[in-house]
């Protein structure tokens, strides 16, 4: 099965404290920041779709 489409996003002025704080959750999940920033994404999406606040993806 082909992957899915991707889109890049760029995302500017994040907090260097924040920044090493992300790569240093992704290093403990063992993951790219890059796999990490999109997984907790996915999920905070998934939670407003849960609570109804966002249509559900098709």
């Amino acid at each position: 099965m082909p992957p899915a489409p991707s889109k890049v996003l760029y995302i500017r002025a994040v907090p260097a404290d924040l920044s090493k704080k992300l790569k240093g959750a992704a290093a403990l999940q063992g993951t790219s920041l890059q796999e990490y920033v999109v997984e907790v994404l996915q999920g905070h999406v998934a939670e407003l779709e849960r609570k109804g606040l966002l249509p559900k993806a098709k």
